[in-house]
């Protein structure tokens, strides 16, 4: 197991660094309503550099890098609690990447590749009602025709092809296609967050992309918890700051034996959610089984990661709560994430499950 980064990794680090220091961040939770619910200048400034389809084959216009390539540009946006259609966009691209190219490249991949560029993106659809992150849609196709609710989809309106995971598999359709209808939800940090409904949807045989539906669904939960381990990292530099910064009775609070502790239990989460993601990326990315990995990183982000925002909360004291904040934007989207990937119990019977399955008796 060798989770040393690579020359490429880094690289992409560094772009993603470079395209982030070059963009204003507006801490406020004001999104573009009126394409897609996120932040259109910085999507645009992404997509110029190239990173939103850097997992694509060469053959299809990308940079044909893994997921382990990809984890620090998650973690840099992450980081910096922006907002885009990046989580979406991505895990398609990956799901594209992994089709046979010898029975796909002349067809749909090559289709719905080409469906990635100019600033374009893709939007994931799993979520059902009631089940989040589900191993058995209700979404169903029969006879070529597509039926079913999906809920928690990031950034539907103005996507250019939506992944909907359906009883068959993964399927690619098209947001304005007859039948498909796109409503906005209420999110806690205000992002594009879409209930999408198929109704006697038409769907080409070709347009199964894979019967798997593992495939697009661990890749969805990793692009999750990579981008959940950027957010704890940098609501913790911003933490960090502030303890160090301010002082009462003559010396900063950082020092204080309580707060001290505090940080070390936030630390502890963060590496504890760095290495669910790294670990769960390297097995996926040497084509290992990676269910118990996905699993642990799904129920840190769920039951971790927003009790250690609330503590962050807690130490800056009454600045804390201010919507105006950085952290407040870090915190509602955390709240956010938990919501997608199902809450904390729901992923902890899933990890249940998956230590079930690999005893040996």
């Amino acid at each position: 197991m060798d989770f040393a980064v690579d020359a490429e990794a880094i690289a992409v680090g560094d772009v993603a660094a470079d395209v982030l220091a070059r963009h204003e961040t507006h801490w406020e939770s004001k999104f573009d309503s009126e394409v897609g619910g996120f932040d259109t200048d910085l999507w645009r400034a992404m997509g110029g550099a190239g990173l939103g389809v850097l997992a694509l084959p060469s053959s299809l216009g990308g940079d044909d890098l893994g997921v382990l390539a990809l984890l620090p540009l998650l973690r840099r946006l992450g980081e910096s609690a922006a907002v885009l259609p990046v989580i979406g966009s991505l895990t398609s691209a990956l799901v594209l990447a992994h089709l046979d190219p010898e029975a796909s490249d002349s067809g749909p991949r090559r289709r719905w590749a080409a469906t990635l560029a100019d600033g374009a993106w893709h939007a994931v659809a799993i979520g059902e009602v009631g089940d989040p992150l589900t191993e058995a849609p209700r979404t169903r196709l029969r006879d070529g025709r597509l039926d079913g609710i999906k809920t928690g989809v990031l950034h539907a309106d103005g996507a250019s092809a939506l992944l909907v995971a359906a009883d068959a598999g993964v399927v690619a359709v098209r947001p304005d296609a007859p039948g498909v209808s796109v409503h906005r939800t209420v999110s806690s940090s205000g992002w594009g967050e879409y209930t999408v409904r198929f109704d006697n949807v038409a769907v080409d045989d070709a347009d199964l992309l894979t019967a798997d539906l593992a495939v697009l669904r661990d890749r969805y939960r990793i692009a999750l918890c990579a981008f959940a381990d950027g957010l704890i990292g940098g609501a913790t530099r911003l933490t960090a700051d502030h303890v160090s910064a301010r002082n009462q009775f003559g010396k900063p609070i950082a020092l204080f034996q309580a707060v001290g502790q505090q940080l070390a239990d936030i630390y502890v989460v963060g590496r504890s959610m760095n290495l669910a993601a790294t670990s769960a990326a390297w097995r996926l990315s040497e084509g290992l089984d990676a269910q118990q990995d996905l699993a642990i990183g799904a129920y840190w982000l769920a039951a971790e990661i927003p009790a250690t925002l609330r503590t962050m909360t807690h130490l800056h004291g009454g600045v804390g709560v201010d919507l105006t904040y950085p952290l407040h934007r870090y915190f509602s989207i955390a709240k956010d994430l938990a919501r997608l990937v199902g809450g904390a119990h729901a992923r902890l019977d899933e990890m249940a499950d998956e230590q079930e399955a690999s005893r040996v008796y």
